[in-house]
């Protein structure tokens, strides 16, 4: 018995040992990540060059402190000489304490010759080389991590070895460290100690440095489940020797209890830390590792394969702002939960981001199966979610490789289906698609294209503004202009909006070329008599909080009447709870004009025109150009223009281009009209000609009178 109580102490103590050499291993894993966040950096870089230590401090001191618990940030310059020094207890200073140099200057020496001698990192998910080491500072024991400031884009040349540094000091003594160990790990009681001071039953784990000097113990109360029985059952043994049969009995009971809840901690511990808490899923770990066990058995030259899918939801960014995010963790499980119901018990489900799931089907024979399940997963998340009486609305963008068709490596499998999922969000969302090569290619064209449009806005030389003018539709009178936006490359020429503008859209650079294409457009108004001006909102820059503050700013700067300005917003913005509704009232208060662009295209239908609160309905030219091929095509605008005039909305036609459609849309009662027919987007310097021409009625006439304007 004694042995038993013993052993179980024992084993529970090796245990925790265990825990903790691990939760050490993960620390010193971890601080060189979270480093990398800001060190790998352009402005970093441009920071550390020119010496700014407000900005260092902003990013590589005081926040990274804050942030991550870090207790002293040092940047040092090529010659090692300090250029931010924050400390916990002081703040910011001015020099590096000496007996500190002597721990980090060694350091610095050999990350700088390892550097030199142009030595790749180990860990493959690090991004540069770093040193790191345990010692004593300041009378703490901390972990002292180093690593060079560099850029992100490659843009910067460096000289290897004569990089910024930047160095972190974690304190393991810290009392959220502590907790934060306490807590994961289940510790009771745990502290620092620099001598070996345990008393009674206290463990000590000592900490050891590269060179072998033992700078303290952790010391904590260990869990001691066989002490505990024991301390139960030995009176017992004592009195009631007589019974010792039932004794023995009752002992083991208790021992099978103790253990049995041991092993269901350990079992929580262990599904906690691969699964998702939300969904009760599998996480990224979890499903890497089941991935990893069918690679290993999967035959290159079987007939079956299996096949990784990335899924992401469309639309779920919507409920959340429109229902709260209570909701909105609710249909995340609902999701799950129909997932986890198509899956097989070999196949793998799992989430792994906020809206991002992934999927793994094993014995998949050939690519049919897939694209029949992915239509499957479209369908299944296309069903209405009905939540707290609310009925909810999601698509579904699907992505996939297949093993072994594309590989047989699972990190190269997992990007391969990410891009395919990228690709198919790409085409249009509620998608699915197959890794091909040329979807490679494909996004690092688009890379390309997003640094270059970052260059372009540096100096916005490469940019123009054209203007298309829109006519009265009973007169010819021309009453304003839509500004587009038009990019010519230095290297690719004249590069298409419907390319570029979902670039800037993902990469958010869209809030930049829309605020130079506001602020020129205003300009260049003033210039005109009378005419309105048409801008494009994307529903990017309507969910920026200070969005009316900047419109209201370019109209103040410019001098520019609001009732001249036209604001051009989907029909996605327009239905948008939050930040895009209120900006939307707030703009129509200011005297701007709103209008609903291509009206049609999306998902509301002729009944919602009697709700959206705009002024204008501008129908998409995709209606119009159907008029030859079908008379639907002309019901649907009839009845648009019909319902717009019910509704006191006004109505213009875009993409018009013959005198069928002119007519036509003359005769129901379309209020303006805009297209080639008339003529396409022109350059500033041509709209003088356009306003200065006769009024351009709906006739051949007027359509060469505009031709010979432009040259053509």
């Amino acid at each position: 018995m004694y042995w038993a109580t013993s052993e179980a102490d024992r084993v529970a103590t090796a245990r925790q040992l265990y825990l903790l050499d691990q939760s050490q291993s993960e620390t010193r894993r971890l601080i060189p990540y979270e480093q990398e966040s800001t060190t790998v950096w352009d402005e970093s870089v441009v920071a550390a060059r020119a010496w700014d230590t407000a900005w260092l401090n902003n990013n590589l001191g005081s926040w990274m402190h804050d942030y991550y618990g870090f207790a002293d940030l040092y940047v040092l310059d090529p010659r090692d000489i300090p250029v931010l020094v924050f400390r916990e207890q002081s703040g910011l200073e001015a020099h590096i304490d000496p007996a500190f140099e002597a721990i980090l200057y060694p350091m610095v020496d050999r990350l700088r010759q390892r550097m030199r001698d142009g030595e790749e990192p180990a860990d493959p998910k690090s991004n540069t080389l770093g040193e790191i080491a345990l010692d004593m500072v300041d009378g703490h024991p901390s972990i002292i991590s180093v690593k060079p400031i560099v850029s992100d884009t490659g843009k910067i040349r460096q000289k290897a070895g004569s990089e910024f540094l930047h160095v972190a000091v974690q304190r393991l003594d810290a009392p959220e460290y502590l907790s934060d160990l306490e807590r994961k790990y289940l510790f009771e009681h745990l502290r620092f100690s620099s001598v070996n001071d345990a008393v009674g039953a206290e463990n000590t784990y000592p900490m050891i440095t590269s060179d072998g000097r033992t700078i303290g113990y952790f010391v904590w109360q260990p869990y001691r489940p066989g002490s505990t029985v024991m301390a139960y059952i030995s009176p017992m043994l004592v009195v009631l020797s007589v019974g010792l049969v039932m004794i023995v009995f009752g002992f083991m009971t208790l021992m099978h209890r103790r253990l049995s809840s041991q092993y269901a901690t350990e079992a929580k511990m262990r599904h906690m830390v691969m699964h998702d808490s939300l969904t009760g899923l599998p996480n990224r770990v979890h499903f890497n590792q089941r991935v990893d066990e069918e690679l290993e058995q999967l035959d290159p030259a079987g007939k079956s394969g299996i096949a990784l899918l990335f899924l992401d939801l469309n639309g779920f960014k919507q409920v959340n702002d429109s229902f709260g995010h209570t909701l909105g963790d609710k249909l995340i499980y609902e999701f799950g939960r129909r997932l986890t119901s198509l899956s097989r018990e070999r196949d793998a489900v799992a989430r792994v981001g906020g809206d991002e799931f992934t999927l793994m089907l094993t014995g998949i024979r050939q690519r049919e199966d897939v694209e029949r399940f992915c239509r499957r997963l479209i369908e299944l998340a296309r069903m209405p979610f009905n939540i707290e009486g609310q009925q909810l609305f999601v698509g579904l963008s699907v992505g996939y490789a297949f093993a072994p068709e594309h590989g047989c490596d699972r990190n190269e499998l997992l990007r391969k289906a990410d891009v395919a999922l990228y690709h198919a969000k790409m085409n249009g969302r509620n998608d699915f698609a197959g890794f091909d090569v040329e979807m490679d290619v494909l996004l690092r064209n688009r890379r390309r294209v997003e640094t270059d449009l970052r260059e372009a806005l540096v100096s916005l030389d490469q940019f123009r503004v054209h203007y298309q003018p829109v006519y009265n539709a009973v007169d010819g009178v021309l009453t304003g202009f839509e500004a587009l936006m038009r990019w010519q490359h230095p290297a690719r020429g004249w590069v298409s909006p419907e390319f570029f503008i979902p670039v800037a859209e993902e990469s958010g650079l869209i809030r930049d070329i829309g605020q130079y294409v506001l602020q020129t457009a205003c300009e260049a108004a003033l210039k005109w008599p009378a005419q309105s001006i048409a801008v494009n909102v994307s529903i990017i820059e309507l969910q920026d909080v200070d969005y009316v503050k900047k419109l209201a700013a370019v109209l103040s700067a410019t001098g520019l009447a609001p009732e001249r300005l036209e604001l051009e917003v989907t029909e996605t913005a327009v239905v948008t709870a939050g930040t895009c509704e209120e900006n939307l009232k707030a703009i129509r208060k200011m005297g701007v004009k709103v209008a609903l662009d291509d009206f049609g295209t999306g998902f509301s239908s002729l009944g919602r025109l009697t709700q959206i609160d705009v002024d204008r309905i501008k129908i998409d030219k995709t209606f119009i150009h159907g008029f030859d091929q079908s008379d639907s095509d002309k019901a649907m605008v009839r009845a648009i223009v019909e319902l717009a005039r019910a509704t006191r909305l006004a109505t213009t036609a875009e993409g018009v281009e013959n005198v069928a459609q002119v007519e036509f849309l003359q005769a129901i009662g379309c209020d303006a009209l805009q297209g080639f027919y008339f003529s396409p987007a022109v350059p500033a310097d041509k709209v003088p000609e356009l306003l200065a021409a006769k009024p351009a009625l709906p006739t051949p006439a007027a359509r060469e009178s505009v031709n010979r304007i432009l040259g053509r």
